[in-house]
């Protein structure tokens, strides 16, 4: 079933409510009324009896959708679904925690803005195309994928160059991906280049990305998803103590109370 709200570009933490007859998977997906394939989140859980989704919402747009359906049966309108209720939808103000986020720093205050609306938008650019900041110092080179330069095609959804510090992204990988996501991936590219004491490390960059990513109220789950998309198709032991790194940070990170449930 498919719920309208207004949300009028307003950060937010949606809680929404749901009750089920019988042990569901419920697939939880918000996306912009207007540009469906631009996706705040997309989630499942499963549901025996009642459970809380709490959506956290740094970017929303004029009006979404809040789509809630059983993952196997696919999307029903609300008439016809007899399983799953939505029993209460609310908006709570959105925890943030700008102390560990730099945004004095211009570079830093022009990447969120700039990245933020590349990801808004991401799905309905043109590739091919280089997108600049308002400052024209970060450019992002937005490509149908990313290739070597003998040809081979790459599964990174994202990359940077270690000279230049222009950032190279897959359309056709952040076409599967949520707003969050994207942001998440491109935090961690700005990192190497503008946060990183140590350029090529990517622990670095992972953490340091995280600190922008989490202190701006994104949502965690979708952190745990972006990295686990990139490292799925380079499994190693490398990647496995960065993801094991990653998960202590984001639940450190809890402890501390920075980030709500």
């Amino acid at each position: 079933m498919n719920i309208r709200m207004q949300t009028r570009y307003d950060e937010m933490c949606l809680v929404i409510k749901v009750a089920v007859t019988m042990p569901t998977v419920v697939r939880l997906k918000i996306y912009d009324e207007e540009k469906p394939k631009t996706i705040f989140t997309d989630r499942y859980k499963t549901v025996d009896g009642q459970y809380t989704f709490y959506v956290r919402l740094p970017l929303t747009s004029q009006s979404v959708v809040i789509a809630v359906y059983d993952d196997k049966k696919g999307n029903l309108p609300k008439e016809k679904e007899t399983n799953i209720k939505i029993l209460s939808i609310d908006k709570k103000p959105l925890e943030k925690r700008m102390d560990v986020v730099d945004i004095t720093n211009p570079n830093v205050a022009n990447f969120v803005d700039f990245a933020q609306r590349f990801c808004f938008n991401s799905n309905y650019l043109e590739t091919n195309q280089s997108y600049q900041s308002d400052k024209g110092n970060l450019v992002i080179e937005y490509l149908p994928t990313i290739k070597t330069s003998e040809g081979k095609e790459l599964t990174t959804p994202a990359r940077i160059s270690k000279t230049t510090g222009r950032i190279q992204v897959s359309k056709k990988s952040f076409d599967t991906y949520t707003v969050p996501m994207k942001f998440a991936i491109l935090c961690h590219e700005f990192s190497h280049f503008y946060v990183n004491d140590d350029m090529n490390n990517e622990s670095e960059a992972d953490l340091n990305g995280l600190l922008i990513y989490l202190g701006l109220g994104y949502p965690r789950i979708e952190g745990y998803q972006a990295f686990l998309e990139v490292f799925k198709d380079s499994p190693s032991n490398g990647n496995k103590k960065r993801y094991d790194r990653i998960d202590k940070f984001i639940k450190n990170f809890e402890k501390n109370k920075m980030v709500m449930q």
